[in-house]
């Protein structure tokens, strides 16, 4: 029974993840999407700011994750941060060679609408800066990289439940630290590592089988997280140097709502397969919404919100189904050879001479 369980609470696990990642990308998919629509058709489309909250939805399923493939499980500091920066790095650094081949070439393709130019170097190492990335959606990994060095010193090697809840403690502080710190949230929002707490809490919940699904409390957490999101967002919060504080209860009620689905979401497989390639569906889809602009005008239907409407859509939808073929054809593969490598060589570097 309890072999059973284990397996249960593993696919649980995967599938309201996987959803969590799927619906994450998604709305921001959407969300930037729908900036260039507003902007093209003189503000006739609605940029839909409510997407941007799936960025915070990325920062607590992260939480999630790493605590659940950590806890209680005994992991080298080493095989950790290996792990993660084959994860992170090999498609992030192929798509910003992409991007600086394309900016080299035609810098007005890459961050055309941003105030200060691109930085180059710090695109590559995640550095915090104020200047966008070469792929713009970079800066966001940079709390990740973080978030990840921090469990790993304190959580590690082995994630029980007193050193997650150290870690959990600290990334408050961290947070809290915002307030007092004088640094520019544009460069650095520390309030936003709460939500990477408020993620491995309930990792810890869900780990304990304290989180049963449950479809109509489901639904009930998911519309009240959106309806407080929502609200949070359009009181231009989600610009703000608490954001993190402010978005934390709306978008951890989405977050256990998605959870709380467990099972339904075998019904939606078109949403776990997007769950699957989510991150190359968050880092790639800028390459192909610029064909929103280039469309339009090539088409020339600057004056019809419609035409722009359907051509945004069908980005959209273009972005999906290239970011699934990138996901199969590069990311999972190189993945997979990049752990077997890097497993390889830690464990010759392990064995006694």
């Amino acid at each position: 029974m309890k072999s059973q369980a284990i397996v249960e609470d593993t696919s649980r696990y995967l599938e309201s993840i996987q959803a969590g990642r799927g619906i994450a990308a998604l709305l921001v998919v959407v969300h930037h999407a729908a900036q260039k629509a507003a902007a093209l058709s003189d503000g006739a489309i609605p940029p839909f700011d409510f997407g941007i909250v799936g960025v915070d939805l990325f920062f607590m399923i992260s939480g999630f994750i790493i605590y659940f493939v950590t806890a209680h499980k005994p992991t080298t500091h080493a095989e950790f941060f290996e792990k993660r920066l084959v994860r992170i790095f090999p498609l992030y650094w192929g798509l910003s060679l992409l991007a600086l081949a394309i900016f080299l070439v035609k810098p007005g393709l890459i961050n055309s609408s941003a105030s200060v130019p691109t930085d180059v170097t710090a695109s590559f190492l995640l550095w915090p800066t104020v200047a966008p990335y070469l792929v713009n959606n970079g800066w966001t990994l940079t709390y990740e990289v973080l978030f990840y060095i921090l469990w790993g010193l304190v959580a590690m090697p082995m994630a029980t439940t007193r050193r997650a809840l150290v870690a959990c403690a600290l990334l408050l502080a961290i947070a809290l630290a915002g307030r007092v710190v004088a640094l520019d949230p544009k460069v650095l929002n520390l309030s936003l590592f709460v939500e990477f707490a408020a993620g491995v809490l309930t990792g810890m919940a869900f780990h304990r089988r304290w989180l049963r699904p449950n479809r109509v409390l489901s639904a009930l957490l998911v519309l009240v997280g959106t309806v407080l999101a929502y609200l949070a967002v359009e009181g231009g919060m989600s610009n703000s140097p608490i954001r993190g504080f402010v978005l934390l209860v709306p978008v951890a009620l989405m977050f256990l709502g998605i959870v709380l689905a467990g099972p339904l979401w075998r019904k939606a497989q078109w949403m776990l397969r997007i769950g699957d390639s989510s991150y190359s569906l968050y880092l790639f889809h800028p390459f192909i919404l610029v064909i929103i602009p280039i469309a339009v005008r090539l088409t020339k239907q600057q004056q019809s919100p419609g035409a722009v409407l359907a051509i945004s859509v069908g980005a959209c939808v273009a972005a999906v189904l290239f970011s699934f073929l990138l996901y199969k054809l590069v990311e999972l593969p190189l993945t997979n050879r990049l752990r077997g490598m890097v497993g390889r060589i830690g464990r010759s570097a392990r064995q006694p001479a």
